[in-house]
């Protein structure tokens, strides 16, 4: 059984929980093998994120029999805090999600379980949820909804495991060398600037994580010719190499393909 007070975060708490404990006596079947679920839902989002977490704890804390329920959130999106208010919710209490695959829903949206889940693992929490190979899950959803995935969307979108800015390839170059003493220095596998987790984890493994424009740096350029054609670029050679690859990049105004840095580099 599932019962949900809709709209929890625009009610009265103690009406709210009067409520749930007449629905919850009137079932008279729930235990903790069997618990009833009290969806506490934010149907539409009015509140900060701590303003939900605070109700979920105060519920969490009052309820007469909170061994025989489960408590769930329902989060939507509406003010672009779904998933932080999840987050917040899940320290105060809950035990459940309910959530959609890259946001989708009514309005402004569900809270995106793909964000969510992807959230937690980063932070060595299991959930249970299998999105290894994202990309696709992604190309499915895209095709049986017909709404296609923003860019930026976070995991999922084309540009989330991209660098433009020249700094930001070099710090990433550096930090993938240095990737083998990441346990020993941090105590985690993963610690590279700027990507916050490790690609593969989600199936992106073999997407370019440096891509080169006018504003790409001689780390960046020295990096593509590595990994594309095996080439270690002298220290002494790369701000030669930088400064033609970002005058080409400005001819042509727009990314610069690796095969074109090669061809550059040879010439």
């Amino acid at each position: 059984l599932e019962f949900s007070p809709e709209e929890f975060t625009d009610s009265d708490l103690p009406f709210v929980l009067e409520v749930c404990e007449a629905v919850f006596e009137a079932w008279g079947e729930a235990s903790a093998e069997k618990p009833v679920i009290i969806n506490l839902p934010a149907t539409v989002e009015r509140r900060p994120p701590n303003h939900y977490a605070d109700m979920i704890e105060w519920f969490c804390k009052r309820f007469s029999a909170r061994d025989r329920i489960i408590v769930s959130l329902h989060s939507h999106n509406d003010q672009g805090m779904a998933v932080a208010a999840t987050e917040l919710a899940l320290l105060a209490g809950a035990d459940r999600v309910e959530g959609t695959l890259f946001g989708h829903g009514e309005r402004t949206g569900n809270v995106d379980i793909v964000v969510l889940a992807n959230n937690l693992y980063s932070r060595g929490i299991e959930t249970g949820l299998d999105f290894s190979n994202l990309p696709e899950v992604a190309k499915a959803v895209e095709r049986l909804t017909g709404m296609p995935i923003y860019y930026r969307q976070p995991y999922s979108g084309k540009y989330v495991f991209t660098a433009f800015s020249g700094s930001h390839q070099d710090a990433i170059r550096k930090g993938m060398h240095k990737l083998d003493e990441a346990e020993m220095r941090f105590g985690v596998g993963w610690k590279v600037p700027y990507l916050h987790v490790d690609p593969a984890d989600i199936g992106r493994a073999f997407e370019p994580l440096i891509r080169i424009t006018s504003q790409s740096g001689k780390g960046g350029v020295a990096w593509v010719l590595e990994q594309d054609y095996q080439l270690q670029i002298p220290n002494a050679m790369q701000p030669e190499l930088r400064v033609a690859v970002q005058k080409f990049a400005d001819e042509v105004a727009r990314e610069v393909t690796s095969e074109e840095v090669y061809r550059i580099f040879e010439e």
